[in-house]
């Protein structure tokens, strides 16, 4: 177990976080796999792949993979052991911030660039807005603020690239997988793109992955270094 050497205002606004973080997210994540479904009629009419359900989407799964960060960081913050901390860590500089960076700023680009192409009107319908903006928006707000009031040791660039990689192949696989199966693609605007503009799109997708690794990296690196400096200023270490 780790000592507990921060302040105590400071653990109760990390708890409270991961808290929140998890209670929000938990019940978006029900609600989307129990309620937000697309009717019948859209896969008769190859509007939807009939396989993978929500598993099929990296919407979903980055919020599976919130919500286990959180819940893991509610369970260090009680326990304080330092394995839980080593695997919080990672979890968040591998997946964390880049995936909920990726899936955000990529979802609110297409949005805004076309948003009939990437989430037309009638989805409001089956998908409320809280909800839209509970996995597209949230994801990236609790992620900012785990890293102002959280301080995290980042693996080293070839481990932290190493997860992120894995699950950018894994999930390009899976996504290719279904439209072999079904020629249907996950995301319907990518049918309307030829193979090389496709390509181009995926490896932007996964360039900025990186980057918003490296600019999580960046942001608990200056975040933290300041506070060291300014404890070491007031004394406190």
């Amino acid at each position: 177990m780790e000592r507990r050497n921060w302040g105590g205002g400071a653990q109760t606004a990390r708890l409270l976080l991961h808290l929140a973080a998890t209670a929000h997210l938990g019940y978006a994540i029900y609600y989307d796999y129990r309620y937000a479904q697309l009717p019948q009629l859209a896969v008769d009419l190859r509007l939807e792949p009939p396989i993978g359900g929500k598993f099929k989407y990296m919407t979903f799964l980055g919020g599976l993979m919130q919500l286990g960060y959180y819940s893991l960081a509610v369970i260090y913050d009680i326990t304080r052991d330092r394995t839980l901390r080593q695997l919080r860590d990672y979890i968040l500089a591998s997946f964390v911030v880049p995936l909920s960076l990726t899936v955000s700023l990529t979802f609110w680009t297409l949005y805004a660039i076309d948003r009939e192409a990437i989430y037309p009107g009638v989805l409001d319908l089956v998908y409320p807005r809280w909800l839209n903006h509970a996995m597209h928006t949230f994801v990236v707000v609790y992620a900012i603020l785990e890293l102002c009031i959280t301080r995290h040791r980042y693996p080293d660039r070839i481990r932290g690239f190493g997860g992120l990689s894995a699950f950018m192949a894994g999930y390009l696989t899976w996504v290719h997988v279904v439209w072999s199966k079904t020629g249907i693609w996950v995301y319907p605007f990518l049918g309307a793109l030829s193979w090389p503009l496709r390509l181009v799109f995926f490896i932007l997708v996964i360039t900025l992955g990186f980057l918003y690794y490296i600019l999580g990296e960046t942001m608990n690196s200056i975040r933290w270094a300041r506070s060291s400096v300014e404890r070491r200023w007031s004394g406190s270490e």
